[in-house]
């Protein structure tokens, strides 16, 4: 009896130990190397790329932490982009343990430390080339040349595309009330980066604040340190105000100064299948400075006016649309000595299956007018079309501030009258080196970046 009642000792406190045991022993095995290794490939098998894992422990009270992950860059661009797509220094997830006890993994809230993404534009680029264009890009030299501009350029009504506020995909069901789940941003940062050049085309930094994306309704706000384009800071602290009502989060109205020009900005985002997104931008029609335009050229207007629209699923770049229709009076063009003035212009520019086309630009005047179209395909190749329509002095004096270096008579094409000829520019090539020729039958041109 003595014997047996000693062993059933043994028991409470086998139960109290092995636990212990466990808990120690599993985080004993996060950290070491082989957990690591078996960590990062499971990550790289959900991503496809390739990842790195420092550390990982996990405990009852505290959730699971990740430590120093890394996802680097596909390997075709690794030799250029050496930044990782994604660093975070450490990640946290708070899971909804009894949710999991049930065979449903569910996540409270995931706080993310320092996260930075380095995205280049040829990785966006390659998911937006339709798959018919990709099969043969090799096989087409150049793109389709844009159509040459007439006096009354045809206006192409770009197609309609889902306005902020409206999602298209079918919305899952509501759920009963829930504890709103949150993503924690400590000092995020995003640059998207174009890796021939290794130019910065966005950059955000000190990126903090909460994100809802699942659960009961919420609001929240996201702070922005620094936005920088093409290495120009456009405006200074910002700060985002978010509605999450499911399973849409909305970017409230959002009055700020960019560059010193006021505009309104909104959007959507919907937390289902391939995240749907909806955005808008407005620029009341203010008063322009100048804007650097190649050849050393410059633009301004008296009045201009922007609206911007983009949609699409954002995890599938191939279905993103965006139009940007601009109004501008009293535009004028420098150019070396010479100054160009019109009376008014416009734009109409579209998005459409990675093909971003200006199919309409002008610029009008009684004395001068600038009609033209262009078109970039999501592989590089270009293709533009440009008429200036003027006095012939006027022709020839802007043309040999565009291009003093040609030599002879400049390449005009006669109209109706004498009293206005035509000087045609047609651009063929990508985005690293263009062929432009001046005037039908006229000589070439060769730009490189």
């Amino acid at each position: 009896m003595r014997r047996g009642t000693r062993r059933w000792r043994w028991i409470p406190l086998a139960l109290l130990v092995l636990p212990i045991a466990l808990f120690l022993l599993s985080n004993l095995a996060l950290t070491s190397r082989w957990g690591c290794r078996w960590i990062a490939g499971k990550i790289t098998q959900r991503t496809g790329l390739d990842a790195r894992v420092g550390g990982a422990t996990w405990s009852p009270w505290r959730g699971a932490t990740l430590r120093s992950i890394e996802l680097l860059q596909p390997a075709s661009l690794r030799t250029v982009v050496p930044e990782a797509l994604l660093k975070v220094a450490e990640i946290q997830i708070t899971p909804v343990w009894r949710a999991w006890l049930r065979g449903k993994p569910e996540v409270r809230s995931i706080t993310l430390h320092e996260p930075r993404i380095c995205l280049p534009l040829e990785l966006i680029a390659h998911f937006a080339i339709p798959p018919l264009a990709a099969a043969h890009a090799s096989s087409v030299p150049n793109a389709a040349p844009a159509s040459p501009p007439t006096a009354r350029p045809p206006v192409i009504p770009p197609a309609p595309i889902t306005p902020p506020g409206v999602v298209t995909e079918t919305s899952p069901p509501h759920f009963p009330a829930q504890p709103t789940g949150w993503i924690h941003l400590h000092d995020a940062s995003f640059t998207l980066i174009h890796t021939e050049s290794q130019h910065h085309l966005l950059d955000l930094t000190a990126i903090s604040g909460s994100i809802p994306t699942a659960g009961d309704s919420a609001q929240a706000t996201l702070n922005f340190g620094k936005i920088s384009v093409a290495g120009v800071e456009i405006t200074p602290r910002l700060t985002a105000s978010l509605d999450w009502t499911p399973p849409r989060l909305t970017l409230k109205p959002l009055d700020l100064t960019i560059l010193g020009y006021e505009c309104k900005i909104s959007g959507q985002l919907g937390m289902f299948h391939k995240l749907p997104i909806a955005f808008e931008a407005q620029l009341p029609r203010q008063a322009l400075g100048p804007i650097h335009l190649p050849f050393d050229a410059q633009f301004a207007a008296g009045g201009f006016a922007a609206n911007a629209r983009f949609g699409g699923l954002l995890l599938a770049p191939i279905t993103w649309q965006a139009d940007l229709v601009t109004e501008a009076t009293s535009p004028v063009i420098h150019i070396a000595s010479q100054e160009a003035k019109f009376e008014r212009g416009s734009s109409i520019t579209v998005l459409r299956g990675g093909a971003l086309s200006c199919v309409d630009i002008r610029l009008i005047g009684d004395e001068l007018s600038l009609l033209g179209n262009a078109t970039l395909l999501a592989d590089g190749r270009l293709a533009a079309a440009a008429r200036l329509v003027a006095h012939p002095a006027t022709a020839s004096a802007l043309a040999g501030g565009v291009f003093p270096n040609i030599s002879g008579a400049r390449p005009f094409t006669a109209l109706a009258t004498p009293q206005r000829v035509a000087f045609d520019l047609h651009a063929l090539g990508n985005i690293s080196q263009v062929d432009l020729q001046l005037g039908n039958q006229g000589p070439i041109v060769h730009l490189k970046r």
